[in-house]
């Protein structure tokens, strides 16, 4: 599965050993504890105008953002229907 990490107009970068979205460090309970969620390392990229960021939630064998850039979000199948973590949010987006 991949997720979007990034929306038009925020950065995201590989930092170290974590992934930061406009300065902030993101937060991904669900990966497992050994991820290493930055590998390969990526620099600052600033989500342009109608697309988005995603990375895969296997880091380790995911072909995503970190290889290929933003995806266009005319690309994006699907919707969200439903929040089922983190737990305080879940509900209806």
């Amino acid at each position: 599965m991949h997720r979007v990490v990034g929306v038009a107009g925020e950065r995201v970068e590989g930092r170290g050993e974590a992934i930061a979205v406009d300065g902030e460090l993101l937060e991904e309970p669900y990966l497992a504890e050994d991820t290493d969620t930055s590998s390969p390392p990526f620099d600052e990229t600033l989500v342009p105008e109608g697309h988005v960021f995603v990375l895969g939630d296997n880091r380790d064998f995911s072909c995503d953002g970190r290889v290929w850039g933003t995806l266009p979000a005319e690309n994006v199948i699907g919707t969200v229907v439903a929040r089922y973590w983190p737990p305080s949010r879940i509900g209806r987006p």
